[in-house]
């Protein structure tokens, strides 16, 4: 992908271009991520990229059911807690992701649109916490249609029911894109993947075939989310099994996520 993460974004256009999409009543989605070590073999830029992909895919969607889109700057300094003992994991404060997305959509909206979705590719606790709360006060006090894209399965966590005004309510999957046993939590056989598909020249692929496979039990997991002990649980920085990456559907995922996200959108204008 050339221009990699600023490919059809705003980044890449003119003021003017800006000013057509807001005369249009653009829908903007807002790439949201972080700069984190994925494993030995992915790049520190995994989660932005994907969101970036995931962005385009969901353009195409809602474009076909006939809405205006423009896809937003990508934003990919985020919280890092669950990766945060490794180096080229960079951490920001939660007070300073909150307040640069109140700013960003601030801009947003002061340009003239309306309606804005962050889609994320980052499962952190932490980071989600700080963008449930920045698009609540965005909401409250920017009075646009600032809604964050959340799974519905893992709502519950957080205390939200999918009906608050600042929160996009996403189903879950009802398909199967990889023939893995072992989840892809972090750095695993979908993020190798889809980063082989559209960034073969920062997936090694050879180090990702080399990797076995780590798996841990649900009480890990939580230890690994909350961070802090992430290098004792998994030494090499991944959570997953990256050398299953051929055997994932990569389309087919983009197709899913991007069909449940751009409905939910639609649901939510």
């Amino acid at each position: 992908m050339s221009d990699g993460i600023f490919k059809d974004t705003m980044a890449n256009m003119k003021w003017t271009d800006i000013q057509n999409y807001v005369d249009k009543n653009a829908i903007v989605l807002l790439p949201l991520g972080v700069i984190e070590e994925h494993g030995p073999h992915l790049c520190l830029g995994t989660d932005i990229y994907i969101a970036h992909i995931q962005c385009t895919f969901i353009k195409q969607k809602l474009k076909e059911r006939g809405f205006e889109v423009v896809i937003a700057p990508p934003f990919y300094w985020g919280i890092c807690q669950s990766t945060g003992s490794f180096i080229g994991s960079f951490k920001a404060r939660k007070e300073t992701v909150k307040a640069l997305l109140f700013d960003i959509m601030a801009s947003l909206a002061e340009f003239g649109f309306k309606h804005v979705y962050g889609i994320n590719a980052h499962g952190d606790i932490n980071h989600s916490v700080a963008l449930i709360e920045a698009f609540k006060e965005v909401t409250e006090k920017l009075r646009i249609n600032a809604r964050y894209a959340f799974a519905q399965d893992i709502m519950h966590h957080y205390g939200l029911n999918g009906d608050e005004p600042y929160i996009c309510s996403i189903k879950p999957t009802t398909i199967n894109v990889s023939s893995s046993k072992y989840p892809d939590v972090h750095g695993g056989d979908i993020e190798t993947a889809t980063m082989y598909k559209f960034y073969p020249h920062l997936t090694d692929v050879k180090k990702a075939k080399s990797l076995p496979p780590v798996e841990l039990g649900d009480d890990k997991i939580m230890t690994w989310l909350y961070g802090g002990h992430t290098k004792e649980l998994s030494p090499e920085g991944y959570l997953g099994a990256p050398a299953d990456f051929e055997n994932v559907n990569v389309l087919s995922n983009l197709q899913d996520i991007a069909y449940r996200i751009s409905e939910t959108i639609i649901d939510c204008l």
